[in-house]
């Protein structure tokens, strides 16, 4: 089954072409970071904006190569998201399902994200899987007892994970995003003494990362108060110590719920599962397999948009051109 798959829901363009839920035909993704990375933050308006100037080019593309002829389906993110942008996305394809006379169905974009495990992957993925979400709006743990049964077992009570290296970079004065910034300076750290938090609470599969941010941010504040500038060494150190802390609480959660739950196999994803210090984390603490989509996958795409809807078998159910979008969509809806 070829689907035509759709991500607009945050501030990359994902288009891609995959068969069969596994394999990809072509995958277009186009990043506004540079734009946003001058206001040190994600803009809705503008990322609405550049999403429809981006869709309109990478669908003429697809036309002129004739990747649109023999589709099954579109299929589009309807939410969580940034409500513009899921304007956007939604609105091009339901167009394209009317134009080509083929179905279109909404598709949850933390499903997406999950269901990126399956691209290229020959071995076959065993249910119950525990899932870990972590992304820059979302940290969230999840027992998926089949593709279309999903439940959320905990979930941040403040800020994501990947918003807070964001903000703790932004703190730094390091640019944005702050995720790969943080992950490539750590490296260059000698010192691993721990001068951060660990936050744990107690009884609950929640995380809680406000803490982490703030203690980071002030000690940051401390430090340039007290020396006026922050060497490069000192940068390193922070970040390393950062960095280890906030891993540190998703490793914590993901082994208390592998260990009430025993699922057959792991699976982490969202942007925040690119971090090269928690895939190298990752490696000595699990038995089973741990599977984590390669970097690119990880980040929003369209690619992962089509993986969901074949699992999921949307395309089953009839065609959605009244399909709305759900900013606040959770994990367990479909």
């Amino acid at each position: 089954m070829l689907i035509l798959g759709i991500e607009s829901s945050c501030d990359d363009t994902g288009v891609a072409l995959v068969n069969d839920g596994k394999n990809i035909i072509h995958n277009t993704l186009i990043s506004q970071t540079e734009i946003h990375s001058t206001f040190g933050g994600i803009v809705p308006e503008v990322a609405a904006r550049q999403h429809i100037i981006a869709l309109g080019s990478i669908l003429k593309e697809y036309k002129d190569l004739n990747l649109l002829e023999n589709i099954d389906g579109v299929a589009v993110t309807k939410g969580p998201g940034l409500a513009g942008s899921l304007l956007v996305g939604v609105n091009y394809a339901k167009a394209l399902s009317y134009a080509l006379d083929v179905p279109v169905r909404g598709i949850n974009h933390l499903s997406g994200h999950i269901h990126a495990a399956w691209i290229n992957r020959i071995e076959r993925i065993q249910f119950p899987v525990i899932a870990l979400l972590v992304s820059g709006g979302h940290s969230e743990l999840s027992l998926l007892n089949s593709h279309n049964d999903r439940i959320l077992l905990g979930q941040t009570r403040d800020d994501a994970v990947g918003e807070v290296f964001d903000k703790v970079a932004r703190a730094m004065g390091l640019g944005y995003p702050g995720g790969p910034i943080i992950d490539a300076l750590s490296k260059k750290s000698k010192n691993n003494n721990r001068k951060l938090p660990i936050t744990n609470i107690s009884d609950s599969l929640d995380y809680s990362f406000s803490g982490l941010k703030t203690a980071s941010i002030k000690y940051i504040d401390t430090e340039k108060n007290k020396y006026g500038k922050l060497s490069d060494e000192m940068i390193s150190d922070i970040v390393y110590d950062f960095q280890d802390c906030a891993i540190e609480q998703l490793l914590i959660k993901l082994k208390m719920a592998v260990n009430l739950y025993n699922p057959k196999n792991i699976i982490i994803c969202g942007g925040v599962a690119a971090n090269s210090h928690l895939r190298l984390r990752i490696k000595d603490i699990f038995k089973m397999d741990v599977i984590i989509p390669e970097p690119k996958l990880c980040v929003d795409n369209g690619a992962m948009i089509s993986a969901a809807a074949f699992f999921e078998n949307v395309f089953k159910k009839e065609t959605q051109l009244d399909l709305d979008i759900f900013p606040s969509l959770n994990l367990e809806e479909l």
